[in-house]
């Protein structure tokens, strides 16, 4: 963990009493379960944790209403039977998620990152989806593999939905949302109280995440209600 030497000043937000935090909702008529791929870094700097940041995302996608996440470890345990460093192509996608047997794949970049004062995270992501799995079949990865006879020619995944920013805590825009996330998770015992976030970079990039996460929900669910009736 990250702990930002700052000076809190004008950036000071205070608030009385408690509120329940905004919860997060997936569209699908059945749980889902996902996976998060590594993220890449291409913030310019080879400080960031990008391992770290990737485990706080996934956590994020865990606690959607209705999705479910296999651990970071044991995709990356799948990446390295496969012979993949990272996810460049949709067919790489594919491969994972037909390995993991999961229903989507979370696929990303850090785009920026600068844990001093003020803190700053952008993230870019994809959620991939396997288009040759009909939807709500029961799915054998084992069974596709001796069907196929080889995993990288059968099919490809697609992205269906995607979301993106830079959270810059010098705009006020993003300490108007860091300030609505806030509400019900600050530490009371904290002398930092809702300011604990900017001065813990662990904290702010789960913040992000879930704004990130938030994005490609609402995407999602815009998809998923615009899809005609089977």
């Amino acid at each position: 963990m990250l702990i930002l030497a700052i000076g809190i000043g004008c950036q000071q937000h205070h608030r009385g009493g408690l509120h329940q935090p905004s919860g997060l909702l997936a569209p699908y008529d059945e749980p889902q379960l996902w996976a998060v791929a590594p993220l890449a870094n291409e913030s310019g700097t080879t400080a960031v944790d990008r391992m770290a940041i990737t485990d706080l995302l996934s956590e994020q996608c865990q606690q959607i209403d209705g999705i479910d996440t296999v651990p970071v470890n044991r995709v990356l345990l799948a990446m390295q039977r496969l012979g993949i460093r990272s996810i460049t192509t949709p067919q790489d996608a594919r491969q994972l998620i037909v390995v993991l047997g999961v229903d989507g794949l979370v696929v990303g970049t850090i785009t920026a990152w600068d844990p001093y004062q003020p803190p700053k995270l952008g993230l870019a992501i994809q959620l991939f989806t396997d288009e040759t799995i009909p939807n709500g079949d029961p799915f054998d990865p084992e069974h596709a593999r001796r069907a196929t006879g080889d995993l990288r020619t059968a099919g490809t995944a697609r992205p269906v939905a995607q979301s993106a920013g830079i959270w810059d805590a010098s705009n006020h825009r993003t300490l108007a949302s860091l300030d609505s996330f806030t509400r019900g998770r600050t530490r009371i015992d904290s002398a930092y109280g809702p300011d604990l976030y900017l001065v813990d970079m662990d904290l702010y990039t789960q913040f992000v995440a879930h704004r990130l996460v938030e994005n490609l929900l609402k995407n999602e669910h815009s998809r998923i209600a615009a899809a005609p009736e089977p």
